[in-house]
């Protein structure tokens, strides 16, 4: 006969969902974090998407407005992620990761609320700009849209790996500005901001940014980009795929090689 655990012993030990809001309050707490995450993807969607003549010409099954939502909140939300996973490296460096050690958490318990933390930020912007979108002429069929959304929210996740690097790799004061401006730089280069065409688009499926943005839209446009250019499917899972794998990776080694400075 089979016998069901408890749900609470499924979790690791020491999880404690007290210990989540903390952080989450901590988080909210960065207005400057903030700012960059909230603030800047919501303007930037205005100036570029509601607020121009072009809003309301389609892209696939949206307008031009939701089109240029989608790209505005996956960017915000993988400036939240990014951000948290660079937090993690930062609380190594101050030694707070050695004084949770002294308490019941877990390591296991650790990883899951910063996890839980970071897709709870991630999730602000998204709902914030489909907010702000909806109000402001935004159009696409409600499955595209939820698809899309949730799409780019989860996608976004990759990029905690690449905050954690950085954070690892660098020392705290220097971390965040580094981060800030290689995010935007990818965001550029990853056909987020300026839509490409040509070897430029070539190019830009290379790129970390790319594959998460890409498949955020791709309930929308099916693959087609503003251009008339078509991109498969495979090619965008497959740089989801491999920048995961790199992300991880480097974030693996760097987050070890603090350990062992320290």
């Amino acid at each position: 006969m089979t016998v069901l655990t408890p749900t609470a012993n499924v979790l690791p030990r020491g999880f404690s969902t007290t210990y989540v809001r903390l952080d989450i309050r901590r988080v909210l707490r960065n207005r400057r974090a903030m700012i960059f995450t909230l603030v800047m993807p919501t303007l930037m969607y205005v100036v570029f998407g509601a607020a121009q003549h072009y809003g309301d010409d389609k892209i696939g099954s949206a307008n031009t407005s939701a089109y240029v939502m989608i790209h505005m909140a996956i960017y915000g939300a993988i400036l939240a992620t990014a951000t948290n996973g660079a937090s993690v490296a930062l609380e190594q460096q101050a030694g707070w990761t050695r004084t949770l050690r002294l308490t019941p958490l877990s390591s296991g318990s650790y990883v899951l609320t910063k996890v839980l933390v970071a897709l709870t930020i991630a999730a602000m912007p998204v709902i914030l700009l489909s907010i702000v979108g909806a109000a402001s002429g935004a159009e696409a069929p409600t499955g595209d849209w939820v698809a899309a959304v949730l799409l780019g929210w989860l996608g976004s996740a990759v990029f905690a790996a690449f905050g954690l690097a950085v954070g690892s790799a660098l020392k705290a004061e220097a971390a965040m500005q580094v981060l800030g401006g290689a995010l935007t730089l990818l965001a550029f280069a990853g056909n987020v901001f300026v839509p490409m065409s040509g070897h430029m688009l070539t190019f830009a499926q290379f790129t970390p940014m790319y594959g998460v943005n890409a498949l955020a839209t791709y309930p929308i446009t099916g693959g087609a980009t503003v251009h008339g250019d078509h991109v498969s499917l495979l090619i965008i899972i497959a740089n989801v795929v491999v920048w995961a794998a790199i992300m991880v990776a480097a974030a693996m080694y760097f987050f070890r090689r603090g350990t062992e400075r320290q």
